[in-house]
C-alpha cells in the first residue's frame, strides 16, 4: 500500500507528550508513514533535547514555518502538490489546527481516508471548563452588576461550541480516542466509526539495569501541575506528618519535575517543607524515564473535576510512561474514571481528594513498609507493541488497508 501521511505539529526531536504518543505509536506499526511536522518551534513543549531516532518506516517532513498559521499554509500546499501519494491521511491534535488540515484535505480529496486522533476534547474540555468556572465566579464578584444570565451563556458557548471538532467527527472516516471515557463523553449518542487506543510505553528507551534509591523513600512526580491539577492535599498531609516526627527528611523525600503554581511553592516554603518536598527543574524525555525506574513510588495526579463532570475523561500520557518503568503508582484521582480504572486494571494504588486518606496511606509507607507490585501481565497491554498492533489491526479491517 501506499504510505499514511501523518500532520502532526509536535513530533520528536521536539518533545511533547502528544508528539511521544505518535512516535511510540508510529514506531511500533507495521505501515510506513510521512510524518509532516515541524522543529522550529518548541513552545507547550519539553523542549528538544533527546535524541529520539525513527525506525525504518518513518520519514519525516519538517516545514520552514514556526508558527501554527503559517504551519497550516505549508501542510496543506504539501498535499495539494502531492496528494496522489496518499490514500490515508492521520491528524493528530493537539494542537487542533492539525484537525483543520484533515478538514482541507477531506475536501481536496474526498476519497482519502482520514484518522483523526483526539488527545483532549476541543469543545466542552471539563478541564477548561473547571478553569472559566472559576474565572466565571471570580468575575461576577468582581462586576456584581453584570447580568448573570449573559455571563454564564457567554462562558457556555465559549466552552462547548467549536466548530473544528464538529466538521472532525462529521468528515473523518475514523476516530481515535485514548479512553473509553472520552469516547463516550466526545461521542454521546453520536454514531461514529472510532476506536479506543491506550497511550502506551516503549520498552526500548528504557534504561536497563537501574538500581532504586535506598537511602529513603523517594516518591516521584514528573509533569505539569497548577491550580487545578494541584498537589495541594498531599503538601497538607506532609506538612503533618513531619509535625509529628521533625526527622520525617531522613526517611521520606518527595520530588516534583516539572511545574508548579506559587501558591504551592509558597506553602512548602512557608510551612518549611522543603527538606521533605523537592521542586526541581525539568528534566529531557529519556532522563524522566530513568528517574521513574529508579524511584520506590511514581505519584499521578489528576485535577478535580466533580464540579463539573462526575468522572475523569483523561489519560495522562506519563501515566503510560509510569507503567512502563514497572514502578508502584500511587495516583490522586476520583474515584471514577479513566486514571482510576487504569490503576485498578494494573494493580495501582487509588487514592481520593482526602488528605486523611492521603496521609494514612504515606504513614504505612514510611512506617509499615506498606508496598505492593504492579500487575505484569495487565501492564503489558499498555506497551506499544500492543497497541501499535491493535492500531494495525484496525486499520485494515476498518479501512480496508492492506
Amino acid at each position: 500500500m501506499k504510505k499514511i501521511l501523518v500532520i502532526t505539529w509536535f513530533y520528536p526531536p521536539v518533545n511533547s507528550s502528544e508528539g511521544l504518543v505518535t512516535y511510540k505509536l508510529l514506531n511500533n506499526s507495521r505501515y510506513e508513514y510521512d510524518v509532516f511536522t515541524q522543529k522550529n518551534s518548541a513552545s507547550w513543549s519539553y523542549g528538544n533535547n533527546d535524541n529520539l531516532e525513527n525506525n525504518k518506516n518513518i520519514n519525516c517532513i519538517f516545514a520552514e514555518s514556526n508558527n501554527l498559521k503559517d504551519w497550516k499554509k505549508e501542510a496543506i500546499k504539501y498535499f495539494k502538490e502531492n496528494k496522489n501519494k496518499y490514500d490515508v491521511v492521520m491528524t493528530r491534535s493537539m494542537p487542533p489546527e492539525s484537525h483543520e488540515i484533515g478538514i482541507k484535505i477531506k475536501k481536496i480529496k474526498p476519497s482519502i481516508k482520514w484518522i483523526a486522533s483526539f488527545g483532549d476534547p476541543i469543545a466542552n474540555n471539563p478541564y477548561v471548563s473547571l478553569t472559566k468556572k472559576n474565572d466565571h465566579t471570580r468575575f461576577l464578584v468582581r462586576v456584581k452588576r453584570f447580568p448573570k444570565t449573559l455571563a454564564r451563556n457567554m462562558l457556555r458557548k465559549y466552552v462547548t461550541e467549536n466548530p473544528i471538532e464538529n466538521k472532525t467527527i462529521k468528515y473523518s472516516d475514523m476516530i481515535i480516542f485514548n479512553s473509553i471515557e472520552q469516547q463516550k463523553y466526545m461521542l454521546g449518542n453520536k454514531k461514529k466509526e472510532s476506536i479506543v487506543l491506550a497511550h502506551s510505553y516503549y520498552d526500548k528507551l528504557y534504561p536497563k539495569n537501574v538500581k532504586k534509591f535506598d537511602d529513603k523513600i523517594r516518591i516521584t512526580y514528573i509533569g505539569h501541575l497548577d491550580k487545578i491539577r494541584t498537589p495541594k492535599l498531599l503538601l497538607e498531609a506532609v506538612r503533618e506528618l513531619k509535625q509529628a516526627d521533625t526527622n520525617l527528611f531522613e526517611k521520606l523525600e518527595v520530588d516534583f519535575y516539572g511545574n508548579l503554581c506559587t501558591d504551592d511553592k509558597l506553602y512548602i516554603f512557608n510551612n518549611e517543607l522543603y527538606d521533605v518536598i523537592k521542586y526541581k527543574k525539568q528534566v529531557g524525555y529519556l532522563e524522566s524515564l530513568k528517574i521513574m525506574k529508579e524511584s520506590n513510588f511514581l505519584l499521578h495526579i489528576d485535577a478535580n473535576l466533580s464540579l463539573v463532570n462526575n468522572e475523569n475523561i483523561f489519560f495522562a500520557a506519563k501515566l503510560a510512561d509510569y507503567i512502563g518503568s514497572g514502578t508502584p503508582i500511587i495516583g490522586i484521582t476520583m474515584l471514577d474514571g479513566a486514571s482510576a480504572n487504569i490503576l485498578r486494571d494494573i494493580n495501582g494504588l487509588v487514592l481520593t481528594y482526602s488528605k486523611s486518606d492521603i496521609k494514612n496511606y504515606l504513614r504505612k509507607i514510611i512506617y509499615e513498609n506498606y508496598s505492593f507490585d504492579l500487575n505484569k501481565d495487565a501492564c503489558l497491554e499498555y506497551s506499544a507493541k500492543k497497541v501499535a498492533e491493535k492500531f494495525d489491526d484496525m486499520v485494515s479491517s476498518r479501512l480496508g488497508v492492506k
